[in-house]
């Protein structure tokens, strides 16, 4: 500024690189207002279209005619987009972006927050209540940055964004990831999912209120977010965590309270128009340093009543927990995330297409002789893997309760590729002062030594059904048995 101009009261305080931002003169402060700003102003005088209307029945004809602005993409800010336009609240661009998606349009609202693809078909959730094992998260976003994301309410003192881009990932997301990858590697539409999960305390259940309240947040801000793009709003998946965070006293209780909290869930989503209600889930194991059977017993007997009868609910049990690799504080490695979630992918879509997916399951356990009989609800033939990935040991998993005997030998029955034969190194007999023998999968097992390499849960067993398929990371998937107590008749 010319040393005549300071002498008359002018001068620049703020210079951005093109030009002068905030000045000032004898009569006070001169600001230079960006392009965003000054539409963003024009909107809310009113000089712009309303909202985007896409209901004929509800406006008249001459309303359905989209007022559309065309912008310059420096509006959105220093990323690669063109043919910008704008209609009500929001900005609609072409664009390259960081993710997998490649090049396609993508919506933004104008008050800012996360860039969305554009989409057809609804807005679909995929939320998560519990803590434990489904609460880790880990650093970096999603593959699928503008397809996974999240609408939280804002923080108190924040402004309220319609939509969040993901910059950690958390199982919910990486299922959503999951999906997305398999119909983008198939070419398939690719649609947007809505993330968010609700942290609950380890402890007894009932579920806090408070909790359930902040989940019915989440699905009202999900079902905004898609009433803003014209479309509907599906719940795709309730991801729950029946486990032994829950502390469970036996497992007739934890039975009881999971069927009684599934019971209110369903009441808050009734009414809500989001579609079938699928309950999401894995059967947890317990973390590596858990190999006590009489402790994991409540849980692990309990889930397995669950697994064998949920109630009036669709309960989809996608995989047993001690497949997935743990770090030293008992959390999911990021390698496990990933296939945990495919393995929760696969059985979303065999759900989603009307297809069996079952893990193996024990129904019956009959004693014929020295030998006991396991009768499986499965998929598929079953396998005993005699490489026991997991360190189950050469009962592949079995064990006995309420009596000496011991397992001698496990194999697949030779007339039914459904039942395991287990042969006993004893008499059958209930150990004095017991209860009536029962036959465990998959309850207890050796204790984990934590310099050895890689951690599973010791409550595990070898065997699986004839399903198998490769996770992103390599490695192959399989239908692992889930875990089952069953009193032996």
């Amino acid at each position: 500024m010319p040393s005549d101009d300071k002498k008359a009261g002018r001068g620049v305080l703020v210079e951005a690189e093109n030009g002068a931002a905030i000045e000032y003169d004898e009569t006070g402060l001169v600001l230079h207002l960006s392009d965003i700003v000054v539409t963003d102003l024009a909107r809310r005088l009113g000089r712009l279209a309303p909202a985007i209307t896409t209901s004929a029945a509800e406006q008249p004809e001459a309303a359905l005619v989209r007022q559309v602005e065309r912008l310059d993409p420096a509006v959105l800010g220093d990323i690669d987009a063109w043919d910008v336009t704008r209609s009500g609240d929001w900005f609609t661009f072409a664009a390259r972006l960081p993710g997998a998606e490649g090049p396609r349009r993508y919506l933004r609202h104008a008050a800012g927050g996360g860039i969305v693809a554009e989409t057809g078909g609804p807005v679909l959730g995929i939320l998560g209540l519990g803590g434990g094992r489904q609460a880790t998260t880990w650093s970096g976003a999603p593959r699928f940055p503008h397809h996974v994301v999240s609408c939280p309410p804002p923080h108190e003192g924040e402004p309220d964004r319609p939509v969040v881009t993901l910059r950690h990932r958390s199982a919910d997301s990486e299922l959503a990831d999951a999906l997305i990858a398999v119909r983008h590697q198939a070419y398939r539409r690719l649609p947007l999912v809505v993330t968010g999960h609700e942290l609950v305390a380890p402890g007894p259940l009932p579920v806090p209120d408070a909790a359930l309240d902040a989940l019915d947040v989440l699905l009202d801000r999900m079902s905004a977010l898609a009433g803003a793009f014209g479309k509907d709003a599906r719940l795709l998946a309730l991801r729950v965590e029946p486990g032994p965070d829950n502390a469970p006293t036996d497992a007739e209780a934890f039975h009881r309270d999971w069927i009684a909290l599934l019971d209110r869930l369903a009441e808050r989503v009734a009414g809500r128009d989001l579609g079938a209600l699928r309950f999401l889930t894995v059967a947890d194991c317990g973390a590596w340093w858990q190999n006590d059977a009489d402790a994991n017993r409540p849980a692990l007997e309990g889930f397995h009543r669950l697994a064998l009868r949920p109630g009036m609910h669709q309960l989809i049990v996608a995989a047993a927990g001690y497949m997935f690799a743990q770090d030293g504080l008992g959390q999911p490695t990021p390698e496990a995330a990933s296939e945990r979630a495919d393995m929760e992918a696969h059985a979303l879509e065999a759900a989603l297409a009307r297809q069996d997916w079952v893990c193996p399951l024990m129904c019956l356990a009959e004693r014929e002789g020295d030998v006991i009989r396991a009768t499986f609800k499965t998929a598929g033939p079953l396998v005993i893997d005699h490489a026991d990935p997991f360190g189950a040991g050469p009962g592949a998993g079995f064990a006995l309760a309420g009596t000496e005997a011991r397992v001698a030998s496990v194999e697949i029955a030779p007339d039914d590729p459904e039942a395991v034969l287990i042969r006993l190194d004893g008499a059958l007999l209930p150990a004095p002062g017991g209860h009536a023998p029962r036959l465990d999968y998959a309850i207890g097992g050796p204790m984990r030594d934590r310099t050895a390499g890689e951690l599973h849960a010791p409550a595990c067993g070898a065997l699986r059904d004839d399903w198998q398929a490769v996770s992103r990371t390599g490695r192959a998937l399989h239908r692992w048995a889930l875990p089952g107590s069953i009193e032996i008749r």
